[in-house]
């Protein structure tokens, strides 16, 4: 049996671990995004997919030596690794000319797949010459293929590591001092990810050991702020609740005005925290009639005052009571605090 040492043992399972764990994380992602149709996060996973293969010949490696005692082939390892991991990149930077330049994104993203199809080509054609193995004696397998900074391949693989960590990374970050709220949010998330996934995979070439695990861990965990970048949630509306224009007493309803406006924002404020749009109470139970048109709510006595008043929603003007007739008010040119004029003005409704 092939004598490992520690490291060896701690570089093979956890690497193997990493790959499961990926492939996993990846196709959920992918699984995840068909179903709710978001089309960035599952490109994203198909990145995510590739850069998890990346590591794959690692595993092949430890197991081929644990196994038969012998290594694979040094061009397939090379192949495995150093072919998926610039198509991750490639993925991920389409997605940045997504976010960054969505008119021009063609004119960003088709030098770029350029460049790396450039680059990729030298692997193909001189894959021994553009890496570097840590393999035995020093160690009991093929830890890694890390680049060649001698080689032309490897300088420009490189030179597209630090691209994407330009034109991505710190554009991201650009883009989220500039905007506000969950965008914002959205932003500093996929900063994060593109610095973790490059800056980690730079330096898998330059260090060993039990700090290689780490490093590949590092470089893993950008999938957590990739999904919360790019999963979609709505905006946390804040808004306070306008001042209530249904006056109760004892059970009589005096109706002072319908707003000459009411927002989407405000609708959906109301819809979510079961708001009556007419008196700003709170609904629920049988006691609630939501809008047909819009689906607004009302609490009971507001939805009977207005069927009395006019019979119309006050977001989609649907009748509320089909049965009766409509009795439109017009609304425009009225200022706020101003009162309706003749009956509209004193009318009770019980």
């Amino acid at each position: 049996m092939v004598d490992f040492s520690n490291e060896d043992w701690l570089i093979g399972f956890s690497t193997m671990g990493i790959i499961i764990f990926g492939y996993i994380i990846g196709f959920f992602f992918l699984y995840k995004s068909r179903k709710l149709r978001i089309r960035l996060l599952a490109i994203y996973s198909i990145s995510f997919i590739f850069a998890t293969t990346a590591w794959l010949p690692i595993v092949i490696e430890f197991i081929s030596v644990l196994l038969t005692e012998s290594s694979i082939n040094k061009v397939l390892y090379v192949y495995l690794m150093w072919i998926p991991a610039p198509i991750a990149g490639t993925i991920m930077f389409y997605i940045a000319s997504e976010f960054l330049a969505p008119k021009k994104k063609w004119y960003v993203f088709v030098p770029f797949l350029a460049y790396e199809g450039f680059t990729m080509v030298g692997t193909i054609l001189n894959p021994l010459g553009v890496v570097i193995f840590i393999e035995p004696p020093l160690t009991g397998f093929i830890h890694k293929a890390g680049l060649d900074p001698a080689g032309i391949s490897s300088f420009l693989g490189l030179v597209s590591f630090l691209i994407l960590l330009t034109f991505a990374g710190l554009g991201y970050l650009r883009k989220a001092f500039k905007s506000e709220g969950i965008i914002r949010k959205k932003f500093f998330f996929l900063s994060i990810s593109i610095i973790l996934v490059v800056g980690f995979g730079m330096l898998d070439s330059l260090t060993w050991g039990i700090a290689l695990v780490l490093v590949r861990i590092g470089a893993m965990s950008n999938f957590i702020f990739a999904y919360l970048g790019l999963r979609e949630e709505p905006e946390k509306i804040k808004i306070k609740p306008a001042e209530k224009e249904i006056k109760i007493e004892d059970s009589l309803f005096r109706i002072r005005k319908r707003p000459t406006e009411i927002t989407e924002q405000e609708v959906t404020y109301y819809k979510e925290q079961k708001i009556c749009l007419v008196c700003k109470g709170k609904v629920g139970g049988f006691n609630t009639y939501i809008c047909t048109g819009c689906d607004v709510l009302y609490c009971e006595k507001c939805a009977r005052a207005l069927i009395d008043l006019d019979n119309v929603c006050w977001v989609c003007d649907e009748p509320i009571d089909k049965t009766k007739p409509v009795k439109p008010i017009l609304v425009e040119g009225i200022e706020e605090g101003e009162e309706r004029e003749g009956k509209q003005n004193s009318e009770v409704i019980k």
